[in-house]
């Protein structure tokens, strides 16, 4: 790759297991480069913030963050006390994602699809409003606040998205109520990064554009990789679409820093979160993307 410096890029990784070791866990991405460690928020997985609370104990810069908070699950005061606390106790470098959730346990039972995005839009104001307030107590130490992050795949999402986020999060999936997720094709998930850059622009903003990335494959056989993953993941779209996706990564190192350049430049996204899974299959592309 020719010419001046490549764009920013973050990448996070995400630890979704109920028996990870959190601080050695921590101290790993941090070793290797990454830019923010996360968990994410469900039922029969650890607490979010205190496992957050003890990986920034245990590292000296990595951000952390809820990747993502189900505000089905909060409310709203609630978790505006645990966010500004949690920022405080991690040294001012909480940022949170914020999703409307899924249905299927008994703390969301009665709750429609609409419902939860109502409370993901409730939760949105209600966290602006008191944790930017200089009267609400605890104050975070992040100022104005720690940066909102908001996932989003349906209309009224990604409008809610274009007008309030930091950060954008692509979910690139629907999420059935009974679990899992079925995987946007490319043209799709272009249209939604179109909406939202498109609104957002209206509204003389620029957020941060993110997607969680489903999966990774290190091969050198990027289209015999992605026959054998359309079977067991996708079989609805084409192995040239998930070769597409900015949601898979297939290839080599060197493949997949040029798959995240082109994703770049067609999707404008510069951040990425990753499975813990793939902690190690994915770092050594850290350094490629960083030298340009």
């Amino acid at each position: 790759m020719t010419g001046g410096p490549g764009p920013v890029l973050r990448f996070g990784v995400s630890e979704i297991s109920p028996d990870a070791d959190w601080p050695e866990r921590a101290r790993e991405a941090e070793r290797l480069g990454y830019d923010t460690f996360a968990t994410t928020d469900h039922l029969g997985l650890t607490a979010p913030f205190p496992s957050l609370v003890a990986a920034a104990a245990a590292t000296t810069r990595i951000g952390v963050a809820t990747y993502l908070t189900n505000t089905a699950l909060w409310d709203p005061e609630v978790l505006a006390r645990e966010v500004a606390g949690t920022d405080r106790l991690t040294g001012g470098r909480l940022s949170v994602g914020l999703h409307a959730g899924q249905t299927g346990s008994a703390a969301t039972a009665g709750l429609t699809a609409q419902d939860r995005r109502d409370r993901l839009a409730e939760t949105v104001d209600v966290l602006d409003r008191l944790l930017t307030d200089p009267a609400h107590r605890p104050r975070p130490l992040r100022s104005p606040r720690p940066a909102l992050m908001i996932g989003a795949h349906e209309p009224d999402e990604l409008e809610l998205a274009a007008r309030r986020a930091d950060t954008v999060c692509f979910v690139g999936a629907e999420l059935p109520p009974q679990g899992g997720f079925v995987l946007a094709g490319p043209e799709e998930f272009a249209e939604r990064v179109a909406t939202v850059r498109a609104r957002a622009s209206e509204f003389g903003r620029s957020p941060e554009l993110n997607t969680g990335v489903k999966k990774i494959v290190v091969t050198d056989d990027r289209r015999a990789a992605a026959d054998a993953l359309r079977q067991a993941l996708a079989p609805h779209l084409t192995a040239a679409q998930l070769l597409d996706l900015p949601t898979l990564l297939i290839g080599t190192h060197q493949e997949i820093a040029e798959q995240i350049r082109g994703a770049h430049d067609r999707y404008g996204l510069t951040s990425y979160m990753i499975l813990a899974a793939h902690l190690y299959d994915f770092a050594p592309v850290i350094p490629l993307l960083r030298k340009g």
